[in-house]
């Protein structure tokens, strides 16, 4: 007799707004604190990232009578980082485009500084130029669809190594 697999459909919402909590989290606080960059805050969002997708597909297998496959593990994960990324990237657009506007200014800025001083030789018009290009980079949406793309890949490989320690069939 067959039996029939939990749907990832409540676990994938519960973790994957945990995931994106705690993206959005640590954005308002590098925001708050005047923070761009963080060695602390990457490993603590890293951490409770890898902590969220462990116990999401705990969870499934918990739900799934203690059996778990690595492809099992792979949807949940990923349907974890999708709905998890699209919030995040959804706030993460909002955020620099409207609350914190003059982050991508800064970033242009220090694009701008490192280009010049990294090839001193280069005319106005070839720095420019190269503004031009980098420029494409740094925009809300540019931003936001990283925020999405890095969800995915991230919960890709948790998903992997927590499916083959987890893994039950």
């Amino acid at each position: 007799m067959e039996t029939q697999k939990p749907s990832i459909k409540p676990i994938a919402y519960s973790y994957g707004l945990y995931l994106a909590l705690v993206s959005i989290i640590i954005l308002v606080i590098m925001y708050v604190a005047n923070l761009e960059k963080s060695w602390m805050l990457s490993i603590a969002s890293s951490v409770a990232s890898i902590f969220i997708f462990v116990y999401g597909i705990k969870t499934y297998k918990h739900q799934n009578a203690g059996f778990l496959s690595i492809g099992d593990a792979m949807k949940v994960g990923l349907a974890i980082a999708v709905i998890g990324g699209i919030i995040a990237g959804i706030y993460a657009y909002l955020h620099y485009a409207y609350i914190y506007p003059e982050f991508i200014d800064m970033a242009r800025e220090q694009a701008y500084l490192e280009i010049s001083g990294q090839n001193p030789n280069m005319s106005e018009e070839q720095i420019s130029k190269t503004m031009e290009i980098s420029n494409i980079f740094m925009t809300p949406m540019f931003f936001s669809l990283t925020t999405v793309i890095g969800s995915l890949l991230f919960g890709l490989v948790v998903s992997v190594i927590a499916g083959l320690v987890m893994k039950k069939e």
